[in-house]
């Protein structure tokens, strides 16, 4: 008994071990194909041995980050700056897996003589032929900039096809700081709408005020770019006032204060408690003329905004223009009304001064904006000089980015106002 007792107890831990055995083998089998199936390229509608699960890609991601930075670093005059990374998931609605890889947004800055077309593709180019794709490329903004911005991915294997996930967003832009030229990316001179007139070679200093600064930054960046000796007039209290003044300096251009003064029909006035009045105490008009200068640091002159009435007002004129000459401002006189005096009495208290002659963009047109232009140029010819007053508008930016080319060809010369001041 006791040994047909052993046999059985033998017998039954000999299939036990058989079945852990062939259990193991089965395991391990399914191991190594799993593995096998996931080694090399993994596959994100993989459902594994046990379903669903999740497929890593960040490591390949952080491959993808590593060879675009590779391929832009090889460029010394550009600046590369990364805003920042995070993990991305996608449910698989295939399998209810989840994939996870990572996802950057790069900025490059250009010199202003690269063109954003011309970057993008020159980076594409380096691309074909890797692991990774451009999933599309197109116009847009960055930071108020006129940019070109490109999708970068990667591709994963799902089942019988493949799956894009994007893993750098990158943004190209100009940056004025950057003078070194590329050697193979330039502007796309094909692209630039032909509005040449330098069959005529002109002579003379030209000056040109853009006013209003401090509404929309776009075209102001969009001017600054363009970097023509231009000055800008802020208006205060603006929403973008301070941006604008940012913007400005930065870019290395006369900042200026539009200062808000009293028009000859006061329901037209359009700065309200900012604007200068003509029967304010000389102590008044003094005390909103500091407070507007003091909310721009760094400007150098100061023009009207409106102020018909003011500027043909000789005590008005007086009381702010001893606050200007206290603080080593000019004062250019816009020229809203053709019987003001504010350059006359700026003169006469020895404060530097000049005169509009010309408005360049009474019309939202750009071809009339641009003849207007011609015009300025050729009154600049025919007297030596002449300053000229346009607006941060759109209309007006794209008109000035459209001749700036034909302009500095013609041979005029484009001046800061303050070449002018008398």
């Amino acid at each position: 008994m006791a040994r047909r007792s052993n046999r059985k107890k033998g017998s039954g831990g000999g299939f036990v071990l058989t079945l852990i055995l062939v259990l193991l083998a089965i395991a391990v089998a399914g191991g190594i194909y799993y593995a096998a199936s996931r080694g090399g390229e993994k596959d994100v509608l993989d459902k594994g041995l046990t379903g669903s699960s999740a497929v890593d890609l960040r490591e390949e991601s952080k491959e993808a980050h590593r060879a675009v930075d590779d391929i832009l670093l090889s460029k010394d005059n550009w600046q590369l700056t990364d805003n920042g990374r995070e993990d991305q998931h996608e449910r698989m609605k295939e399998t209810g897996g989840e994939v996870v890889w990572n996802k950057r947004q790069l900025a490059i800055g250009v010199p202003p003589s690269t063109g954003l077309e011309g970057a993008a593709d020159w980076l594409g180019g380096k691309i074909a032929g890797t692991k990774m794709l451009v999933l599309n490329q197109r116009d847009a903004t960055y930071n108020g900039w006129e940019a070109v911005r490109m999708e970068i991915a990667i591709s994963a294997k799902a089942g019988t096809g493949k799956m894009n996930f994007v893993t750098d967003t990158v943004y190209f832009y100009h940056n004025l700081n950057l003078t070194k030229e590329d050697k193979d990316i330039k502007e796309d001179e094909s692209k630039k709408k032909d509005d040449k007139k330098t069959t005529q070679k002109y002579h003379g200093k030209l000056a040109v005020i853009i006013d209003d600064c401090g509404y929309d930054l776009a075209p102001i960046r969009k001017l600054v770019k363009l970097n023509a000796p231009f000055s800008y007039a802020i208006l205060p209290y603006k929403d973008f006032s301070s941006d604008a003044l940012h913007v400005i300096k930065g870019g290395g251009k006369t900042a200026m204060l539009h200062l808000p003064m009293e028009p000859m029909d006061r329901t037209a006035m359009s700065e309200g408690k900012a604007t200068i009045l003509t029967d304010m105490t000389a102590d008044q008009v003094q005390q909103v003329t500091r407070k507007a200068v003091d909310s721009l640091p760094g400007i150098e002159g100061v023009n009207n905004h409106q102020g018909s009435k003011a500027t043909s007002n000789e005590a008005t004129m007086k009381a702010l223009l001893k606050v200007l000459k206290q603080q080593g401002l000019f004062f250019v006189d816009s020229s809203t009304y053709s019987k003001s005096i504010g350059d006359q009495v700026a003169r006469s208290m020895g404060v530097p001064t000049a005169r509009n002659n010309i408005f360049l963009d009474n019309s939202a047109n750009e071809d009339d904006i641009i003849a207007k232009i011609w015009q300025a140029v050729e009154m600049a010819d025919r007297n030596g000089s002449a300053i000229a007053i346009c607006h941060a508008r759109p209309h007006t930016a794209a008109a000035w980015s459209r001749v700036i080319d034909e302009v500095n060809a013609s041979g005029i010369q484009l001046v800061p106002v303050s070449s002018l001041l008398k």
